[in-house]
Parts: structure tokens; C-alpha cells; sequence
């Protein structure tokens, strides 16, 4: 028997605390259907990867297995997510390659379990939470101990999703990948967010944004007050982390994009955890189609290199299937 997994990327839109009482991080999330991780997994006497990709995937893979003590399984990853850009590829790639492997080996582990194995969930449980439930995520944030985060000693210590709901579907992401630079990785992101700053004028900003801005926008399903409330507590966010990537975001090629979609159309934008990626939200099909367009001459005369899509949540969890012979 082999099974296949999907699941697919995940925009990180903030967080709605950076350090508050014993709790830091709180994060903001949600799933889009685009770009996609598609595992295939079967039993093997050995391990045996097959990447068909083009993205470097195969040490994660490895870590994987390894970290599940599974002997043998042949893998093949037939989609991945840009690595490093802002877009949640290792969490997606990983979980989705340890639930397979759980299913042909018959290790009935449940999500949370399975992203402690693998040691997900340091910062962020939004990654996490998308994979199993899609939609829009509120997470817990991390529990502060002595002033520092330290890596989750339980599954309960990783953050959960406080809440979740999902998207209206006529609400669309306009996503831009600028192309030859990364984020910060987990090795360099260690030290910016180990010891979180507490600061009460920044913490009362953010916490208006969510609870008075952005949630009553979502629950009236409003997307222009819901972005101004998101492109708010994005620039809330990355003042904070001005002085760890050098300005309010990542480069000036985020930043030059950001302010285009906001000026031509985008309710909301921002930048995606530590970049480069950025997008806009905007509302229906052609709306959508005229900022993805205006973006696409944009990035061309700017000489900026880029990737450019439209992406729609993903208001479902991973999807798993058997493919029997």
C-alpha cells in the first residue's frame, strides 16, 4: 500500500503579541491553496528518496525518518514549497511526510504528537494548526521561562490554536515571491526571538488591532477593514524586528511591493514570518485579477525578479488518501 499526503503552504500575517505577562508570540496565520507539498510513502526493507521537485527537500526528509526511528520507506516528493521564503515549506513538508509514514506503519500518532517528534512548534503553532485544519488561525503562543523561549517539552507546550475559522472564498491573496534571497532559517532566527522585549505600548496596539480592528472585520466578513487591520498590525510587527532584518521588512524588494499593492487595490499587505514573500489581500475575482496584473507590470519595469500568483484560502486541513495496487 502507498499513501499520499497534500497539504500547502501557509501565510504568517503577524503576531498579536510579542511579549505579554508569561506568554510571547502569539501568532496569526492562515492556509492558501498554493504552492503544495504532495507526498507519496510505501514500505521498504531501506530508505529510498525520489525528488521530483527541483527544491531542495532530501535532508528533511531524512531528519524525518530518522527522528521516527522507521527503519525503512520509499518517498517520493512530487510537489514542494519554496524553501526559506516566508511560505512555511519545512513544517508542511515534514508533517506531511511523518503522517504518511504513520499510516503505513501503523503508529497512530496524532498531529500534535507527531510535530513534537519533529520539533515543530519552537515559535509559532500556526504552521501546525493549518496543516491539520486549514482556515484562518489564532494560535496560544509560547509560555516564557526565565525571560527566554525554549524549545517545547511536551506536545501540550507547543502553541495551539485558540481559534479557527474559515475564509470567505472570494477573498484572495495576491502572493509575490522575490526570487535570489531567503528569510532568516531556524539556526538564525534563534537568537532574534529567544528572549522577546517586553514593550506595553507596542503589546496595547497590537492587542486593539486583533480584538477591535481585525476580528470584528472578520466576523462581518468585512476584507477592507479586516486589511487595514492586518496591514496595521504588520507594520506594528515589523518595526519590532526592524533591528534584526534591517528595516521594517526583509529588503527593499518586499517593501517596494507591499506599498505597490497597497496603493493600487490591496485592502491589506504585508510580509509573510521573515520574507522575502509578501502579499495583498483583496476581494473577488476580478479585483484579484486586475491587482495580479497591475503586479506583474509593477515587478517587470521595477526590475524586480519575482514570482507572482493569486492564491485562495484553504479552508480544509491535509488531505490523505491510500493508493493500493
Amino acid at each position: 500500500m502507498q499513501v499520499e499526503v497534500r497539504s500547502s503552504a501557509r501565510l504568517h500575517l503577524g503576531f498579536y503579541t510579542i511579549s505579554s505577562d508569561e506568554i510571547a508570540y502569539g501568532s496569526i496565520g492562515v492556509a492558501i491553496n498554493k504552492p503544495k507539498v504532495i507526498i507519496h510513502a510505501e514500505e521498504a526493507d531501506e530508505i529510498n528518496i525520489k525528488n521530483l521537485t527541483g527544491i531542495d527537500v532530501e535532508e528533511d526528509v531524512k531528519d524525518v525518518i530518522k527522528r521516527m526511528n522507521v527503519q525503512g520507506a520509499n518517498i517520493t516528493v512530487l510537489e514542494a514549497i519554496p524553501r526559506h521564503v516566508g511560505l512555511g515549506s519545512t513544517t508542511q513538508l515534514k508533517l506531511a511526510t511523518a503522517y504518511a509514514l504513520s499510516k503505513i506503519y501503523g503508529l497512530r500518532c496524532n498531529i500534535r504528537r507527531l510535530a513534537f517528534m519533529l520539533g515543530r512548534g519552537t515559535v509559532s503553532g500556526i504552521g501546525i494548526a493549518v496543516f491539520e485544519h486549514g482556515g484562518f488561525i489564532i494560535d496560544s503562543g509560547r509560555l516564557v521561562r526565565n525571560g527566554m523561549i525554549h524549545e517545547p517539552r511536551s506536545p501540550d507546550d507547543i502553541p495551539a490554536a485558540i481559534f479557527r475559522t474559515s475564509l470567505p472564498q472570494n477573498w484572495r491573496f495576491i502572493v509575490a515571491v522575490p526570487k535570489g534571497m531567503h528569510g532568516l532559517d531556524e539556526k538564525e532566527e534563534k537568537k532574534p526571538l529567544e528572549a522577546p522585549e517586553f514593550n506595553e505600548k507596542l503589546e496595547r496596539e497590537l492587542h486593539d488591532a486583533m480584538l477591535i480592528d481585525m476580528l470584528p472585520a472578520l466576523a462581518r466578513r468585512d476584507a477592507k477593514r479586516f486589511g487595514e487591520a492586518l496591514t496595521k498590525i504588520q507594520r506594528l510587527v515589523g518595526r519590532y524586528f526592524s533591528k534584526f532584518q534591517g528595516g521594517e521588512f526583509c529588503c527593499w524588494e518586499t517593501e517596494k511591493i507591499v506599498e505597490y499593492m497597497l496603493e493600487n487595490g490591496a485592502y491589506g499587505a504585508g510580509q509573510s514570518s521573515w520574507g522575502p514573500t509578501a502579499y495583498g489581500l483583496t476581494e473577488g475575482k476580478k479585483r484579484a485579477e486586475e491587482l495580479l496584473n497591475r503586479m506583474l507590470r509593477f515587478v517587470e519595469k521595477s526590475g524586480i525578479d519575482a514570482e507572482i500568483f493569486e492564491a485562495q484560502p484553504r479552508n480544509r486541513g491535509f488531505y490523505c488518501r491510500a493508493i493500493r495496487f
